[in-house]
């Protein structure tokens, strides 16, 4: 509420004004009345309003006397002058004074709202642009500590010291330990930038009081909406393993009181000022580690080491089984799968940027699937469908297997759902017929197409658009695949197997076995039983 001063000798004059308006509701209240001008200041000293309402002719000080007071003890306070068509070369005058604005009797009620409006607008700018110079010294330490852990820093040790001195920092050219503090799944939670600022003003408050014993410190919002927090130690030896205890301890605070997780990753000790960007890469290499790790934990560099994936785990086979479990709508399978491939990556503890590379390649399997079936990608998943970045949103393991679970639930739905035409039944039938029938070495399309009641070059031309492959090479997956499974299962012989698959010549079926998997089956069952 902005505070309104009444000045006017006519106590009829003081009361309409009270009345006029219903002042609350424009954001005004009436905090004094004077009758003169000696009066007003007594009440401008006690209340100091942000408006005054001043009436030109009056005893003792009249409105320009006033003016002239106001303007020198209170320049805050703008001064609306009320006067006759008489006085009106007396306003002009007052003008000249500082006065906002004059308003002549009479005066409509639509009048005094503007002028007042108009001057609350004025107040409102004129405090914004308050709070932004105290604002100014606050963002210009953080631009400049921002600046210190950018890669572009070069400046020199006294030139770096200088700076700090000025937005009164005494860290001196020391040790240093950077920390990268996290909310974990801030943008989810807030999405409102007032309220993720709240909250990060909340933590790094918790914080100051859980390092009050660590040393020197300084505390400051980062890139990403992260909090770093620097920790200076003054006995210059750089300490391998710094101590984590505040740090802990803030962990515990907030999800006591504050009711959410935070993640922290904690670089090395370095020498020196140009050793805090260095600490602060090491801390943020710790960070990504929660991806794989898991967060509401705090992560120093080095204590955990995952795998780059030099050796890969994961054969080009397991994408190809996954899209032939989405062609055969095996939604339970297609769901274990993915678990497995997940497990796999908590498992070996694969580094961040090699997990994003198996998500992608899972994506491009999913989206593969929409387009084989003749659906535009769009249409299934949105004109705004980012998948990298998406995946890149996403903090942890567990939430990258269930957004990519998601992914394929919607394939799976959406073309279940536009998949119920007269060519996709016939696609259906051939496909199960063939899951049937694959033994019989006879197995030939017009046999099958003989089944389905179609001629065979129409069931060539549907097979391919509604499953993705011709029928010969889908003869030859469900065949492959068959025997894969018999050779897991040991002691049976290869030409057994060959037989029972549809294949009457042993060697040849080696020779299908190695093209169609890039090895022979004595190799996979030599691999899977070493």
């Amino acid at each position: 509420m902005q505070k309104i001063l009444i000045v006017d000798d006519e106590l009829i004059f003081r009361d309409y004004l009270r009345s006029v308006l219903d002042w609350e509701a424009y954001g005004f209240e009436i905090c004094a009345e004077a009758r003169n001008g000696l009066e007003a200041l007594d009440m401008a000293a006690e209340h100091r309003p942000d408006i005054a309402l001043v009436d030109i002719t009056m005893p003792f000080m009249d409105g320009l006397q006033l003016t002239e007071h106001m303007k020198e003890l209170y320049p805050d306070t703008s001064v609306v002058l009320i006067t006759g068509h008489n006085e009106f070369d007396y306003a002009r005058k007052a003008l000249k004074l500082g006065v906002e604005d004059y308003i002549l009797k009479p005066f409509s009620k639509d009048e005094l709202v503007l002028t007042l409006l108009n001057l609350q607008k004025e107040h409102l700018k004129a405090q914004e642009e308050k709070s932004t110079l105290r604002e100014n010294r606050q963002l210009m330490k953080e631009s400049f500590l921002n600046h210190l852990i950018g890669p572009d820093y070069h400046h020199s040790d006294e030139e770096t010291l200088q700076r700090l001195q000025q937005f009164g920092e005494s860290l001196t050219s020391g040790c240093y330990v950077v920390a990268c503090i996290e909310i974990d799944q801030m943008d989810q939670k807030w999405t409102q930038v007032s309220e993720r600022l709240l909250w990060k003003y909340a933590v790094t408050n918790i914080l100051n009081e859980a390092l009050e014993e660590s040393g020197s410190h300084t505390i400051f919002n980062g890139p990403e909406g992260r909090i770093i927090c620097l920790v200076e130690h003054k006995n210059r030896k750089a300490l391998e393993i710094p101590a984590l205890a505040g740090y802990e301890k803030l962990i515990f605070l907030v999800k006591k009181y504050l009711k959410f997780t935070i993640t922290i990753g904690v670089g090395r000790s370095h020498s020196g000022y140009s050793g805090i960007r260095d600490s602060y890469l090491e801390a943020l290499e710790a960070l990504q580690h929660k991806f794989v790790l898991g967060s509401d934990r705090v992560i120093a560099y080095g204590t955990h080491t995952l795998e780059t994936g030099g050796q890969a785990f994961y054969p080009a086979e397991m994408n190809e089984e996954l899209l032939v479990q989405l062609r055969m709508q095996n939604e339970d399978q297609v769901h274990t799968i993915l678990e497995e491939i997940y497990q796999t990556i908590r498992e070996k503890r694969l580094s961040l940027d090699y997990t994003y590379v198996i998500s992608m390649g899972l994506v491009s399997v999913c989206l593969s699937y929409v387009a084989e079936n003749g659906h535009p990608i769009e249409d299934c998943f949105g004109e705004s469908f980012f998948p990298y970045t998406e995946i890149k949103r996403l903090e942890t393991i567990d939430a990258a297997l269930e957004w990519i679970q998601r992914l394929f639930e919607r394939a799976h739905h959406y073309t279940g759902k536009h998949r119920k035409t007269r060519s996709s039944k016939i696609a259906q039938a051939a496909k199960t017929y063939i899951e049937i029938s694959y033994a019989d070495p006879e197995l030939q399309l017009d046999q099958i197409a003989q089944h389905v009641f179609i001629n065979a070059s129409y069931l060539r031309a549907v097979f391919k658009k509604e499953i993705g492959m011709t029928v010969t090479d889908y003869v030859t997956h469900v065949r492959m695949h068959k025997a894969k499974e018999m050779l897991g299962k040991g002691n049976i012989r290869l030409a057994d197997i060959a037989e029972q698959i549809g294949y009457s010549d042993p060697s040849y079926f080696s020779k299908s076995f190695k093209k169609f998997f890039g090895y022979s089956p004595s190799e996979y069952e030599n691999n899977r039983f070493s």
